[in-house]
């Protein structure tokens, strides 16, 4: 199910260096509706953040970086929110390089990944299976709320 689904996803994947062009209407569209500050407090009513994560679980890794870097832009310094977004943006990053065969390059992203996951859950005072909808302590990173 999309959590939003009045946003159309994007007409094609777009890979790097494949010559392709991002489809980059839709997401616009998303980054335009994300809120002036991001907080987890109203992550439910953060646009942009849903439409980051329909954007991975249809597999527009590109996209879904593109979307959340504009989500992340609007964190405070040093904050949950901040490092939530940073995981979801490597991750992304993660699958993107998987998908390009880049193998090593992902592995590095995991370690980064699982490094953040580890200063969240220090910053939220201990272990955090749940944060603004997304399960921190599957590897994945889905949303699961």
């Amino acid at each position: 199910m999309r959590l939003v689904p009045d946003i159309a996803l994007p007409t094609h994947v777009h890979i790097p260096t494949t010559g392709s062009r991002p489809d980059l209407a839709p997401l616009e569209m998303a980054r335009q509706l994300a809120p002036r500050v991001t907080q987890a407090t109203n992550w439910k009513q953060n646009i942009a953040y849903l439409y980051g994560h329909d954007l991975m679980r249809a597999g527009y890794y590109w996209e879904a970086h593109e979307v959340w870097e504009t989500v992340w832009l609007a964190t405070g310094a040093n904050c949950p929110e901040r490092l939530l977004l940073r995981m979801l943006i490597q991750n992304a990053n993660a699958q993107l390089k998987r998908k390009m065969g880049r193998l090593a390059a992902a592995d590095k992203l995991d370690v980064q990944i699982a490094e953040l996951r580890s200063d969240l859950s220090s910053r939220l005072g201990g272990k955090v299976d749940l944060y603004m909808g997304v399960a921190t302590n599957n590897l994945k990173l889905q949303y699961n709320a």
